[in-house]
Formats: structure tokens, sequence, C-alpha cells
């Protein structure tokens, strides 16, 4: 249980977690980071097992802040993070060869995508192995992750509207970008200067 949701682990899921080293660069980057490097992994997965259509349905994975990943308009995967004393602990699921019929219509895996079975192993070490390298470079590859993930964000062209005291207001928002502190800027209508959304708790996204 995190954040009010629950996690269903079910058989054939990539479910793990694993700890780093705190450090101060890292502190308000590295869920955002390991999105991203999360999203890279499905990434290529869907483009091996989409290689013989006429289209890449890679273009079809997107970034849902703060810590979620969508396939068109359902949720394949889920990074959460916590700091405890001086680690960071990165939890991480995939959908991959598990049954999400229970999660009603609100989720996939890539086996239900392309009707196919998934090493849950190799995708265990390849986000393993391309986080560590990708971690010792995150300062200077910081502007291009963002730039891939305020490009493929799920809140792109979605109505959003921000809850305060118990209930969400009427004026209507937009997604403008993630700032380069990682945090969500949305602009309301008729406004011209962004607001800055600190918490998912507080927001109703619509098509």
């Amino acid at each position: 249980l995190k954040r009010g949701n629950i996690w269903i682990s079910d058989k054939g899921g990539v479910f793990f977690s694993f700890w780093i080293q705190d450090r101060y660069e890292l502190q308000k980057k590295i869920e955002i980071f390991s999105c991203y490097i999360v999203s890279e992994i499905i990434k290529g997965y869907i483009k091996e097992s989409s290689k013989n259509n006429s289209k890449d349905e890679s273009q079809n994975l997107k970034y849902k802040w703060p810590n979620d990943i969508y396939y068109k308009d359902k949720k394949i995967s889920s990074i959460f993070c916590e700091k405890v004393r001086n680690k960071i602990i990165i939890g991480v699921r995939i959908n991959v060869n598990n049954n999400v019929d229970k999660i009603e219509n609100k989720a996939t895996s890539l086996s239900e995508i392309f009707n196919q079975k998934y090493s849950i192993e190799e995708i265990i070490e390849k986000i393993m192995c391309t986080f560590q390298k990708k971690k010792e470079c995150l300062a200077k590859e910081w502007e291009e992750i963002l730039f891939s993930l305020n490009s493929n964000n799920f809140l792109k062209n979605k109505k959003i509207k921000i809850q305060k005291n118990g209930k969400y207001l009427e004026k209507e928002y937009r997604f403008t970008r993630l700032n380069r502190a990682g945090k969500l800027l949305i602009i309301g209508k008729g406004d011209k200067e962004e607001t800055r959304c600190d918490t998912s708790k507080s927001i109703l996204i619509e098509n």
C-alpha cells in the first residue's frame, strides 16, 4: 500500500525493489529518472514485439506524472521511491506476463498487448544495468530526459482540474511541462503564467 494505492502482485509481473545511496542531486529527481529508465526498457520490448507492424507501437507509451507509465489509456507500470535514512528505496512494478483482468479496464500488460511471454529476469537485469549506467551521467543528461518525458506525456491534450479544500475547482488547466526540478507545470484557461502542481492527489484528469 503506497499513497492510498494497492499493488496486486500476480505471478508473471515484474515486482522488485532496490536501494541506492542518497545524494543531494538525486533527492528530487530520482522518481522521474526511474520512470524514464523503466519506460525506455519497456519501449525497447514494444519496438521489438511490433517490428513486423507498419506502425511503431512504442509511440503509445506515455509517462504520467509523477510515477506511472501508460500504454494508450491503460497503466502498464508504476515506480515508487522512498527515502529511508541515507538511502533511497526504489520499487518497480511492470505488468509483463501477469493477468490484469481483476484491475478492470485500468491496466494492461506486455503479454496482453502482443500475445507472447517475456523473460522476467531479463527485464530486471536490463533495468538495473541501464539505471546504473545512466545514473553516473544524470546531471549531464537531465535536460534530455526531461525533453523525452515532456514529449511523451500522458497529460498532453487532457483537461486538468485542481482540488482545493476537498473540492475540485471549476477552472480548467492544461499541462505545459515538467520544469528542471521535475515539478509539474500547468496553465489555467485565460492565464498568462504557469502554475506549479506539487501533488498528484490534488488533480483530476479528464479526456
